[in-house]
């Protein structure tokens, strides 16, 4: 029978204070005499109490534990474990991944047992600059720090970037040290890892400082490198100082000296720091236990890592299942040896400066040829096959560069098995990044296109993007080499897919770097010192924005161009917020889209000028395309344009009366979605506003384009293939008649092909992107040629009148496209849909201009010295450029850029007037060159024979100069060249 008699409190408490004053008695001392005096300075008394505290309650459980105290906030930890070793400081960083680490403290004590590690979580509170601690730390800068007057107020501005616990814990020396290093990083990129030997006795330190540092990963892999090489770290410090531009993460790592101490010019010492150096760009992946596990250098991990990937991209259509990413990195532990085999053959083929040629490297390529064929598996001998085809097609890499930002490697199209929609591109460039991979694909030489952030929620949504990112950058570039057809550039295009976890601004910079490496050259017109080139060409590149990619995102590259020495800062990206025509601003694609569908309405019987017309469209009132449309719509033909419907990754809107103007215009004004459209606008009965909050509503919002019923269907936003195959025929109602008659593509392959093609023997008239949404590119192009021939400054002088003359060149162009394509339509009988004949228009001029830069490459620069050739080119430019800056163009303009300009203006010049099957005939018996010159000379005689007739008093001159211009040309044209 249990005894109900109480315990004596008295004598409870009594026992527990004496085993807590001995206990005390022990450890104070050793607390006091093995914790190193930097503890004491940044640690205050309550701080100090509450580890004394948590070190006795550990002593009294006789257990080597770890004690973990909180703050009542949630954002401060800290961590008293036994011993030094690194292991548990790593399992202790893991546990925030991925959160952001502010500030780290980790303090070991004399005799080795105990480690003391303060994690802050961000965010933390900033510093007071009205605090008394902030004034105190200012106060002593200036009375003992050796500044100037400009200095202490510069360090005045930064210590506002630090964290109010770093201006309470406030070290001189350590500030002081802080600061150098942010003047030094400021405006930067770069990493920088330095080493002071024998700061202390027995210990030495490393410092790794950086700007705008990932927003996590780092310090933990820089514990594992140091880890790697059997290097404790004794205390390190780590804090981020934010001074409202960018961030700067300034590490110290005390390090005991081991048998070998470190030096400068040791290779222990080279190579953690070239690791160290690429912490920024390097994220935590399946690979790196071949650094754990077999000492592989980290910067063969992240090869091996963008061969894997390179091997997944172009296996997965072979089988999903059995190339799926985690298989190819199975197959490569697995099989370490051959991995190295193949890294190897990579490196002989790139090194810089080979001691034995080329022999080296057709040694190691042999080498992993017969170890391939040893491999018992069939699958990880296709994998290994690969890799090594990615081995011998790249020509160009930033690998052995030493301050690089990523990986990036310039292929030879050749690898490809079949080409891509009838033709192998020009040009491929695969990009390997923090928690990225991407590629750029072009189909001429002069090449323009977007790039693409694709931003990844989980990780199955990135596999499922990674299968098949290069297929949608192959289909996205060859649309885009149709659509270029009425400027120099031919068609290309980046897509960079961002893991989960992936920082945007980060990717961006790495793939940007990545390319610059490659295509900036010294002055000797060669690659970078370090770039093994197998190309032998230099290569000029254009980009534009496409998803994602944010004004601050533009300013940067160019701005990073012109640091990194690039011959052509200002047009290596287009729709510069201030020194370029910003598509969203302007509305320059939205407006080729509205003049095909004004066009299409006209062939079916609808004037939109004076009749009501209804349109349906996915992409929203913050969309580039759809707002902007959507604005032109209601601007230019008022309540004639009814929008039914409009849809965006957020919601819908709906009202089969038409959507209130006024009330998307206040959305568009905002840039706010078109789930915050006010139902209070709406008509009543059908009419809704939902967001794509939970599954009915998102059900309903993607079936709007379908379900809804209009004229116009305008797809302006939404992934590829979001109309395929599989459910072409929601797009037609019950009895078979499509939602829409006529579809222009506002958005880039929405409709996959064959899609497209089925819709179009159902009856819709589909104009398709490379035609509808052309201007887009066209509009880019002009600001290439600005960029190539004025400053800055001169730019900003002309911009509103440049702008003005591109926005009319623009419509011309899309409706000289428009009206030949229902030209050939018509005279088809209807029997040929539009997709078809838009493929051949583009066809027809990209052949024909090639056929003309062909010939000019011939002549070399000779054909800028002809009169008839320059008048071309200038009537190409708006004219504020050609009457201002005429001989500029001929002068800054690369000849290469020129050629391509004039052999696309005469080409599309002549397609458009002339129509598709008399440039086919007279091309099939005559040499294109032929065919162009004698075309332009009659042109010009037509020219003046209708300025001949509107001089005269005939009273049919208009008519007479309406047939000549219609058939003069090609008349003459065949008379000159003896086929009349």
């Amino acid at each position: 029978m249990a005894s109900d008699k109480r315990p004596d409190f008295g004598r409870m408490l009594s026992r527990v204070r004496h085993d807590y004053g001995e206990a005390a008695k022990q450890i104070a001392p050793w607390f006091y005499e093995n914790l190193p005096e930097y503890y004491f300075r940044t640690h205050g008394k309550e701080e100090q109490a509450r580890h004394l505290q948590a070190l006795i309650s550990c002593r009294l459980t006789g257990d080597d534990q770890t004690v973990v105290l909180q703050s009542p906030c949630g954002t401060a930890f800290t961590y008293i474990t036994p011993g030094k070793w690194i292991k548990e400081l790593l399992d202790i960083l893991d546990r925030f991944t991925p959160q952001k680490i502010q500030t780290l403290r980790i303090i070991t004590s004399k005799d080795d047992k105990v480690r003391i590690s303060d994690v802050y979580i961000a965010p933390q509170a900033s510093c007071a600059v009205r605090g008394g601690a902030y004034r105190r730390a200012v106060c002593r800068v200036g009375q003992e720090a050796e500044l100037s007057e400009a200095e202490r107020k510069e360090f005045s501005t930064f210590l506002r970037s630090a964290s109010q616990d770093y201006v309470d814990k406030f070290e001189l020396r350590r500030a002081l040290r802080h600061f150098a290093a942010y003047k030094r990083l400021r405006g930067g990129e770069s990493v920088e890892a330095t080493l002071e030997p024998g700061f202390e006795p027995g210990v030495e330190r490393i410092c790794l400082n950086m700007a705008a540092p990932p927003k996590s990963g780092v310090l933990q892999l820089a514990v594992r490198i140091l880890a790697r090489q059997a290097i404790n770290i004794d205390r390190a410090y780590a804090d981020i100082f934010d001074d409202g531009e960018s961030e700067y993460l300034m590490v110290s790592f005390y390090v005991q000296c081991s048998e070998e101490c470190l030096t400068e010019s040791s290779e222990r010492w080279q190579a953690v720091r070239d690791e160290l150096c690429m912490t920024k760009w390097k994220a935590p992946h399946g690979l790196d236990l071949l650094s754990d596990r077999d000492g592989w250098p980290m910067r063969r991990v992240m090869l091996l890592q963008a061969m894997c990937e390179f091997a997944h991209q172009f296996l997965i259509k072979v089988d999903l299942y059995k190339f799926a990413s985690d298989r190819i990195v199975a197959a490569a532990l697995n099989n370490p040896t051959m991995a190295a085999k193949l890294v190897q053959c990579f490196e002989a083929r790139f090194e810089p400066y080979p001691k034995a040629g080329d022999r080296e490297a057709e040694s190691a390529e042999n080498a992993v040829l017969d170890a391939i064929r040893e491999l018992p598996r069939e699958d990880e001998r296709s994998v290994f096959s690969t890799m090594l085809k990615f081995v011998r097609h790249t020509l160009r890499t930033n690998y052995f560069l030493e301050d690089r930002f990523g990986l990036s490697f310039r292929l030879n199209p050749e690898f490809l098995d079949e080409p891509i929609d009838g033709e192998k591109p020009f040009g491929i460039y695969f990009f390997h990044g923090p928690r990225c991979l991407g590629f750029h694909v072009r189909f001429r030489d002069t090449a323009r296109g977007g790039v693409r952030l694709v931003p990844t929620d989980s990780q199955s949504r990135f596999e499922l993007e990674s299968n098949r990112l290069f297929n949608e950058v192959a289909a996205l570039a060859r649309t885009q080499q149709d659509k270029n057809k009425d400027i120099p550039e031919g068609g290309s295009k980046a897509v960079l897919l961002l893991g989960p976890e992936a920082d945007r601004d980060l990717c961006v910079k790495s793939m940007v770097n990545s390319f610059l490496d490659l295509i900036v050259v010294g002055p000797d017109g060669k690659p970078l010192p370090g770039v093994r080139d197998h190309l032998g060409e230099r290569e000029i590149i254009f980009l534009g924005p496409d998803e994602n990619i944010t004004p601050e995102h533009i300013n940067w590259i160019v701005r990073r161009a012109g640091e990194r020495g690039y011959d052509y800062p200002a047009a290596f990206m287009s729709s510069k917020p201030e020194t370029g025509i910003s598509h969203k601003q302007y509305g320059v694609t939205s407006l080729g889209v509205i003049v095909f569908m004004e066009e299409a309405l006209r062939f079916i019987g609808i004037d939109p000028e004076t009749q009501s017309f209804s349109v349906k469209l996915t992409g929203g009132t913050r969309g580039d395309v759809a707002s902007n449309a959507m604005l032109i719509l209601m601007n230019r033909y008022g309540k004639n344009a009814r929008i039914l419907c409009a849809t965006d990754g957020h919601g819908a809107a709906y009202d089969p009366q038409g959507l209130d103007h006024d009330e998307l215009r206040r959305l568009i004004a905002a840039e706010v979605g078109i789930s915050n459209f006010d139902p209070a606008k709406l008509s009543g009965g059908e009419s809704l506003v939902i967001a794509a909050d939970k599954p009915e509503n998102v059900r309903i919002r993607n079936q709007l384009h379908n379900t809804v019923s209009a004229d116009v269907f305008m797809p302006s936003g939404g992934r590829p293939d979001t109309i395929n195959m599989e459910n072409w025929e929601n797009f037609l109602g019950v009895n078979g008649e499509p939602s829409s008659r006529i579809i222009v593509e506002g958005a880039n392959i929405f409709i996959s092909a064959p899609a497209r093609t089925e819709l179009e023997k159902a009856g819709v008239l589909v104009i398709q992107g490379s035609s509808a949404n052309k201007t887009g590119v066209i509009c880019s192009s002009y600001e290439i040629l600005a960029g190539l021939t004025l400053s800055a400054e001169e730019f900003k002088a002309i911009r509103r009148r440049f702008v003005a003359e591109v926005l009319d060149i623009l419509a011309v162009r899309a409706r000289d496209e428009a009206r030949l394509l229902f030209r050939e339509y018509k005279q088809s009988g209807g029997k040929r849909p539009l997709t078809p004949i838009s493929h051949d228009i583009s066809r027809a001029i990209n052949d024909l201009a090639d056929g003309v830069a062909a010939h000019l490459e011939v002549r070399g620069a000779d054909f800028l010295e002809s009169r008839s050739m320059r008048e071309l080119i200038l009537a190409y430019c708006p004219p504020v450029l050609a009457n201002e800056y005429r001989d500029r163009i001929f002068e800054r303009v690369p000849a290469r850029h020129l050629r391509a300009l004039l052999a696309h203006f005469i080409g599309a010049r002549i397609v458009y007037s002339e129509g598709l099957r008399w440039v086919d005939t007279v091309t099939e018996v005559k040499d294109v060159q032929d065919v162009v010159l004698a075309y332009i000379e009659q042109e010009k005689r037509v020219a003046a024979m209708c300025a001949r007739l509107a001089a005269s008093r005939l009273a049919d001159k208009d008519e007479l100069a309406r047939i000549l211009r219609a058939a003069g040309r090609k008349y003459l044209t065949m008379e000159k060249l003896g086929l009349e």
